[in-house]
């Protein structure tokens, strides 16, 4: 008997890269929120900024925090950092599959992580098993094999049109 054929590259693969620079995204957020409150402010943008090798004037972060605060309150949330940020960016088949799963999680009202077999018995079969584990590992902040729900959900409600 011959060995099966190998399996046939996935259709999600350059999502799932683009799902990790996102993921970075939520990331550097949550690190510069330096007190914890949820949203970024200016001196916090700025930081942001710097760490990514964008010394930005007062007038530069000014105006980003004005394209960004789409509620007005001087303040960008982690939704509208993500949008500030992401877009121009598409995951394709993956905002789908994502925004499944959070209208799932929504449902069920479930809380906590979510496991690569979790995600995938959740799809029924709209990712292989590979995909998911991909998936997973890539919003795996703690390497402990599992996603937060909310982190899923937002990233997911970034890519809705």
């Amino acid at each position: 008997m011959s060995p099966p054929p190998p399996a046939a590259p996935s259709n999600l693969a350059g999502d799932i890269e683009t799902l990790g620079y996102v993921n970075s995204m939520v990331e550097a957020f949550r690190a510069f929120d330096a007190d914890d409150d949820g949203l970024i402010n200016r001196d916090e943008l700025k930081g942001i900024m710097a760490s990514l090798g964008n010394s930005a004037s007062a007038s530069e972060v000014a105006e980003m925090m004005k394209q960004g605060d789409a509620d007005g309150d001087g303040f960008l949330s982690l939704e509208e950092f993500l949008e500030l940020n992401t877009a121009e960016l598409e995951l394709g088949d993956l905002a789908g599959l994502l925004q499944t799963a959070a209208a799932a999680w929504d449902d069920d009202d479930d809380e906590g992580e979510v496991t690569a077999a979790e995600l995938y018995q959740l799809l029924l079969g709209g990712a292989t098993m590979q995909d998911c584990v991909d998936i997973i590992s890539s919003l795996d902040v703690d390497g402990d094999g599992a996603a937060d729900v909310e982190d899923i959900k937002i990233i997911a409600q970034a890519f809705l049109d």
